[in-house]
């Protein structure tokens, strides 16, 4: 699996909250601040542009935005191929963004998108991109108290919009298992951030979703690991195609 940035070039315009899900569930997403994307920070300098970090990637866990600001950091692409024991094929593709409204409370927000196909060389991307199976997004505010809110309202907001939500603490966190139509997530705050895990249904057996994602989210908040992601069968069903989409996956 390879790894590459998405480099926004001009603020972006506001959607709606964390659970993009961007938050992000895609149906549930976070928006009642416009996200201002900067270029995001590699561990090799990028010629001509001085905003680029040349250094060390083990500095980004203490970002002073609160959140990490590589992937590799978050979760690996092979932390994730060993919890959800589902390879997935394509690339993680990173988003960094440290530029938000003052009142917002938030400080930092990375979104890691695994399992993003990728386009041949050559051809033109689809205008409307496929589906990613998975998405991590990890938010930092200037306190709990302001973290612990986003994630009441997240909640809020899912259960208005017909999603099923299902209490489940994780590592002595209250989180919530959000679900709807296309996919289902977890969403859980940790002191000053906030985590988002959003895991498109197919990917893993129905039974195994609720599994892999309280142990996904067990891994982000550094909680024990219960050994609870190889409990249930991962692989679904895909009448002789792969569980998860390929790199030409429409």
């Amino acid at each position: 699996m390879t790894s590459r940035d998405r480099r926004p070039t001009g603020p972006a315009t506001a959607a709606t909250l964390f659970l993009p899900l961007l938050l992000v569930l895609p149906g549930c997403s976070n928006g009642d601040e416009p996200e201002v994307p900067v270029v995001p920070t590699s561990g090799e300098p990028t010629e001509g542009d001085g905003t680029e970090a040349a250094g060390d990637p083990t500095a980004s866990p203490t970002s002073t935005t609160g959140v990490p600001e590589l992937c590799g950091d978050l979760a690996s692409a092979g932390d994730v191929a060993q919890i959800l024991q589902v390879p997935m094929q394509g690339e993680t593709v990173r988003v960094y963004n440290d530029e938000f409204l003052p009142d917002s409370g938030r400080t930092g927000r990375l979104t890691c998108s695994y399992g993003v196909p990728e386009v041949p060389e050559g051809q033109t991307p689809p205008p409307t991109p496929p589906p990613v199976p998975l998405e991590i997004a990890v938010s930092g505010y200037t306190d709990a108290e302001t973290a612990a809110g986003r994630i009441e309202s997240t909640v809020d907001d899912a259960q208005a919009a017909g999603s099923v939500v299902t209490a489940q603490p994780v590592a002595g966190h209250d989180g919530f298992l959000l679900s709807d139509a296309e996919d289902v997530s977890f969403v859980v705050a940790a002191d000053v951030r906030t985590y988002v895990i959003t895991l498109r249904h197919g990917v893993v057996t129905a039974a195994a979703e609720p599994v892999v994602l309280v142990a996904l989210a067990t891994h982000l908040v550094g909680g024990e690991d219960t050994g609870t992601a190889t409990s249930a069968p991962t692989s679904a069903p895909t009448d002789g195609a792969s569980a998860t989409p390929s790199a030409t996956a429409p």
